[in-house]
């Protein structure tokens, strides 16, 4: 399937994902790994634009 027919998500939804990174490594007492890492970069820039604020600002 094509990436140009998958519905962009809600913010709720980017923000809800970011929130569970971070829940699942504090749960288990840890910094993010590197892949959680680069899936938390991708999902802020994805939030930061559907909220239209600059990234910097919404890390």
């Amino acid at each position: 399937m094509s990436d140009r027919y998958r519905e962009t998500p809600s913010p709720d939804a980017l923000n809800d994902a970011i929130r569970t990174l971070w829940a699942r490594a504090g749960e288990e007492r840890r910094s993010l790994t590197a892949d959680e890492q680069r899936i938390y970069r991708v999902l802020l820039a994805a939030w930061a634009e559907a909220n239209g604020v600059e990234q910097e600002l919404a890390a």
